[in-house]
């Protein structure tokens, strides 16, 4: 749940580090020196969880809002980037909206936006009231839910304890009483979804994809035009998804091989034979072969030749491609480019320049990164990762990979192909041609493939800081 919009904000005074193309006016109350203490206090809580930036705009208008005490008829301003979308999911980028707020969170606070907006929150985060001009809600966590638009195609949820009715946004109408009997229309990643006394049967179905689950996750079974698979997990399983992912496995995860869109630009394999004594990687740009996991490993760039070996903890070299790396016990670690004669260590921010293209990569406390890859004055690829809280990666010919938190140090494709997902609240991965999102650790998880190929717009360039850390390790653009 969203925080209160903005509470006890009040148009006055221009904050003094305003964001590009955005404006908060601000006026503190009569214990201003307290209230900058807390704000203080807040911002860098906020930082160290990776929630906020440490700008005071965005902090004011989140957490720090919600805390502090407000006066009645407070005005303030709603920020577009956190909530506009909850009054009108088409208002314009970079909008402000003038709203009024009243109470004592977090018993009890309610916000208005005269004509768009009402909403009233009651011991945050637990209930909320919301009314808009195209949506109603009304929940309180865990015992009811109630979601309905007040627009075509005036779909919406309804949930009591566990019984539930709703209607997908093309008039369909389902209902159940979980885990009993129960069916649902487009949610949770699906066309379809029925149960009977989960987990004992589960019933999904997918565009021309129809997969049955016994006994959920053991028994898999699936033999529909999009999908063919057979698993009794972890004993064996086989699964085949249209012409977009192949994979089979014995003893999971010890032995097993998947290829994902074969005969594409994003087509790649893994190979487990036994994990973790060997494990092989490929795609169409590199390869990489691990020993006694995670710590012998080969990996080599095709187009440019560079080759890397790992001995984990204690040394990496690479070579070749004209770029000497070498890292001894994760303490010392330097690079140079022989072509152009550059070079650098651990301790500076490193820059690395080739025939068209210039490298960029800065440390943060060792654990976290900003790297960056710019071709002809454009960037082509961006990775930011704020350890152990989120990591961003996005490239021009790839897509983009959001995974939040980022707990596991080391890179290593296994964990993204079988336990990554397990381990992140939001895994969301776009091809140009597919996007791949899991949530809630792996509970709720979808893959679609886009009606016409395209790239993410790249991130905002920034001053490679903590503020661009933080906001870009979540997907921040």
């Amino acid at each position: 749940m969203k925080p209160a919009l903005g509470a006890g904000i009040t148009f006055a005074e221009e904050s003094a580090e305003p964001r590009p193309g955005r404006r908060i006016l601000v006026k503190y109350s009569s214990s201003a020196a307290s209230d900058r203490l807390l704000s203080v206090l807040v911002r860098v809580f906020l930082l160290f969880l990776g929630l906020a930036s440490i700008n005071p705009g965005s902090t004011l208008a989140s957490t720090y809002d919600f805390l502090k005490f407000t006066t009645p008829g407070s005005l303030f301003a709603v920020d577009p980037d956190l909530i506009s979308r909850s009054m009108n999911p088409r208002a314009p980028d970079h909008i402000w909206a003038l709203g009024e707020g009243w109470g004592i969170p977090p018993l009890y606070f309610h916000t208005k936006v005269p004509g768009v907006y009402d909403r009233v929150d009651f011991f945050y985060p637990l209930g909320k009231r919301e009314e808009s001009t195209f949506q109603s809600k009304l929940n309180f966590q865990p015992f009811f839910e109630n979601r309905w638009s007040k627009v075509p195609p005036y779909d919406g949820y309804s949930r009591v304890l566990t019984a539930f009715k709703g209607r997908s946004d093309l008039g369909q109408e389902y209902w159940g009483i979980f885990p009993f009997y129960g069916y649902m229309y487009r949610r949770w990643g699906a066309d379809k979804n029925s149960f009977v006394l989960f987990p004992l049967y589960y019933e999904s179905t997918e565009d021309d994809a129809r997969t049955i689950r016994l006994l959920w996750p053991i028994v898999t079974y699936a033999d529909s035009p999009g999908r063919k698979s057979l698993r009794i997990w972890p004993l064996f399983g086989k699964d085949a998804i249209r012409n977009e992912y192949f994979n089979w496995y014995v003893l999971w995860p010890f032995v097993q091989r998947t290829l994902k869109h074969p005969g594409t630009e994003q087509s790649s394999s893994y190979l487990a034979a036994p994990f973790p004594l060997y494990v092989k990687h490929d795609n169409l740009y590199s390869t990489a072969t691990d020993l006694i996991w995670p710590f012998m490993n080969y990996y080599e760039h095709y187009a440019s030749g560079h080759k890397r070996y790992t001995f984990r903890p204690f040394i990496t070299y690479g070579t070749g491609g004209g770029v000497e790396e070498l890292s001894v016990f994760y303490l010392y670690s330097y690079k140079r480019d022989s072509r152009k004669g550059t070079d650098s260590s651990l301790s500076d921010g490193r820059l690395k320049v080739d025939s068209d293209s210039v490298y960029t990569e800065q440390s943060f406390l060792y654990m976290s990164t900003i790297k960056k890859q710019y071709r002809k004055g454009l960037l082509v690829y961006a990775k930011y990762r704020f350890w152990p809280f989120a990591e961003y990666v996005w490239d021009v010919e790839k897509g983009s990979h959001l995974k939040m938190p980022e707990i596991i140090p080391l890179k290593n494709d296994f964990w993204d192909l079988n336990l990554g997902h397990l381990l992140r609240f939001v895994d969301l991965r776009e091809t140009p041609i597919t996007r791949e999102i899991s949530m809630l650790f792996g509970l709720s998880r979808r893959n679609e493939l886009k009606a016409a190929p395209y790239i993410s717009p790249p991130p905002k360039p920034g001053d490679d800081d903590w503020s661009e850390l933080v906001l870009g390790s979540f997907g921040k653009r």
